[in-house]
């Protein structure tokens, strides 16, 4: 199960930016989140592959397949309208994958482990689109607006008028809203 998570998330990155260069690519104002999914459905890949080495202890393939688990199953929730699918179904894979490697009583220390491991994959995915969504590129000409939800920090709204940046927290409650 671990393999076909493996190969599904390869495959959902390289069509994801496959799609994005076919519509244009990611030149916009937010310029960041299209590098960040990329990047974090590769580490995923990349945790999942550490798993499934010989050579690692059996006390951590099941943490590593865990936070893997966790943060393409939230990762393919919030994507569900683009490339979501195929990563919850990676992510359905590898919490098997997490599921079969347990064995013996339920809480264990390796259980605990992979909890945190989920947490921190979640925490990670979460932080990124804070931070990604709120790096605005201006271009030097043009007037451009617009605004987020943010997960935690919460909403803001940001204007562009040739090059310069102004950016609120908080709903948009001015006249250009």
């Amino acid at each position: 199960m671990t393999w076909s998570a493996l190969v599904l998330v390869v495959a959902t990155s390289i069509a994801y930016v496959v799609l994005v260069r076919a519509q244009g690519g990611y030149s916009g104002l937010d310029v960041l989140t299209v590098p960040f999914v990329t990047t974090y459905m590769l580490l995923m890949s990349f945790v999942l592959a550490a798993s499934l080495h010989r050579g690692l202890p059996a006390n951590l393939r099941m943490p590593l397949r865990a936070a893997a688990a966790g943060g393409l199953l939230v990762l393919g929730i919030l994507a569900a309208f683009s490339i979501g699918l195929p990563l919850v179904l990676a992510g359905a894979m590898a919490t098997g994958a997490s599921v079969r490697t347990l064995r013996g009583p339920h809480l264990t220390s390796e259980a605990l482990t992979a909890l945190v491991g989920v947490v921190l994959a979640v925490a990670l995915l979460v932080a990124g689109f804070e931070v990604t969504e709120r790096y605005i590129a201006c271009p030097a000409q043009g007037t451009y607006g617009g605004g987020g939800s943010g997960f935690v920090t919460g909403p803001f709204h940001y204007d562009c008028v040739d090059g310069r940046l102004t950016f609120s927290s908080g709903a948009c409650n001015g006249p250009g809203c």
